[in-house]
């Protein structure tokens, strides 16, 4: 009679023990020629769908990492429960077959997961996660991302130039880099001197775009007057993401060593005219925001300016949140989380989903690009966060000390002194359907900016979203370019 109890409670006990141990694991281990050591986040990406190939991370497909030190050949990393997860615990995801691949992010210098030194898993692992009953399934990194090559021609140039100024603030070599375009006649014509322009293209574009024929339809090259383009790579060496060729206290004197060193260099390497009236900026999201920078506070430097889709130039409206009054960057003041990346009207994302996938990656994502460029470094040099990462709490001191960077503000603030410079040279264009709530922030800074009268163009286009703004006013661009090219004084 004694005995049933005691054997239902072993039963139990064994059964408790069965499911403490029934984990969720992913081995991942080097290739034998990647002797190490490595020191990196080390990251697994899983994708439900096994039928397709795999791509960037979705919304609604788990991730999981890691960090490294020092790992050698021959040595296994297990991710587990306590792995950091995006959107899942990996204890949590259901029984089923998943695709897998793998990224261990070792360059410190560089944005992004697919730069020099990177490693890779290059096969695909499909894999069965049913908590640990069947065998733990292993990623073998195999690969490291080389160089990438530019692709040169008698019309397109890659320009690496050292900037002094970079170098110091930064205390190690640091280089401005660029793709130059040549108009047809340039070869033919050795004795004319070109207008130009300067291309700072968004999140994920560098001057390899150059020689990419659709990024040159997109920035209207070829169309109107002849013209040499200069497209700048605003993700040389940041560490926190891009640049964008602004002067910041985290990444250094970008825009100062874009006009006073490298400008003058390259009028001096190729046949580009030197007087101010011919040289033009453009950029599109980020480099949107880079570019109506530049030319607020250069203005003397450029004739014209064309920003589309840029990045928030009102910090009263960042992506949908008041930095400076709301209280929480994921909440607003219902509690109803924040939208983002808006498809055919619907969310989907949010800003608390963005920044966990921060934390996934480390270093260089898009909201730390914002801290690192808007922002104040902390003793370590390291950007000083805008919120609190796990809540969404809003550090007011970080947002406050962001107001040099709020582009409405600048213009109420300094407009008497800088409207004969400025006036009628910088023209906005944005999306009113785009992607990342921008058009709300351009309206911002639109109202703003006529309560002292400012005479700056902003231009909300019809049924384009942030992608396919630049496309629908790539010809007024053009001709609204080359009639600052051609206007006589």
């Amino acid at each position: 009679m004694i005995m049933k109890p005691i054997i239902k409670l072993t039963l139990l006990l064994f059964l408790l023990v069965i499911n403490v141990q029934a984990q969720n694991k992913i081995r991942i281990k080097l290739a034998d020629h990647l002797k190490g050591p490595y020191t990196g986040r080390l990251i697994v990406y899983m994708q439900a769908d096994t039928s397709k190939p795999f791509g960037q991370v979705q919304e609604d497909a788990p991730a999981y990492a890691i960090t490294v030190k020092n790992w050698k050949a021959g040595e296994i990393q297990i991710l587990t429960s306590s792995a950091f997860s995006y959107l899942k615990p990996l204890d949590s995801v259901k029984k089923g077959f998943y695709k897998l691949v793998a990224i261990l992010d070792t360059n410190t210098k560089e944005r992004g997961n697919n730069v020099l030194g990177n490693l890779y898993t290059r096969e695909e692992v499909v894999a069965l996660l049913n908590h640990g009953i069947s065998e733990v399934p292993t990623l073998t990194l195999t690969n490291a991302f080389p160089e990438r090559k530019f692709n040169q021609s008698d019309f397109v140039k890659e320009v690496v130039f050292k900037s002094a100024l970079l170098t110091k603030f930064r205390k190690e070599p640091i280089f401005i880099k660029a793709g130059v375009v040549l108009p047809a006649s340039y070869h033919s014509n050795p004795g004319k001197k070109y207008p130009v322009v300067y291309i700072i293209p968004g999140w994920g574009g560098t001057h390899h775009n150059a020689y990419n024929k659709a990024q040159q339809n997109t920035y209207g090259i070829g169309k109107g007057e002849e013209k040499i383009y200069v497209f700048l790579n605003p993700e040389t060496q940041t560490p926190y993401g891009l640049h964008a060729f602004v002067d910041s206290r985290v990444n250094g004197p970008w825009g100062t060593a874009l006009v006073k060193e490298f400008i003058p260099y390259l009028e001096n390497q190729f046949n580009i005219s030197a007087v101010p009236q011919h040289r033009l900026i453009t950029g599109q999201s980020s480099g949107g925001y880079g570019v109506i920078w530049l030319a607020l506070y250069f203005p003397d430097t450029f004739g014209g300016c064309w920003a589309t889709s840029p990045d928030p130039i009102d910090f009263s409206n960042f992506t949908g949140v008041d930095i400076y009054k709301d209280e929480n960057y994921f909440y607003d003041a219902q509690k109803k989380e924040r939208d983002i990346f808006m498809i055919n009207g619907k969310a989907t994302s949010s800003l608390r989903k963005m920044a966990q996938k921060e934390q996934l990656e480390g270093d260089g994502g898009q909201g730390q690009s914002f801290e690192a460029e808007f922002g104040v470094p902390g003793k370590d040099g390291r950007p000083q966060a805008l919120f609190n990462p796990l809540t969404g709490k809003i550090n007011k001191a970080i947002a406050n000390s962001w107001q040099p960077y709020d582009l409405a503000l600048y213009v109420q603030q300094n407009w008497a002194r800088i409207k004969n410079d400025v006036a009628n040279k910088i023209r906005i264009y944005a999306g009113e359907n785009d992607n990342f709530l921008l058009q709300h922030s351009v309206k911002a800074f639109r109202d703003k900016i006529k309560t002292v009268n400012a005479q700056i163009h902003v231009e909300i286009v019809k049924d384009a979203d942030h992608f396919n703004t630049r496309l629908k006013v790539v010809d007024t661009i053009q001709k609204e370019m080359d009639e600052v090219i051609n206007r006589k004084n």
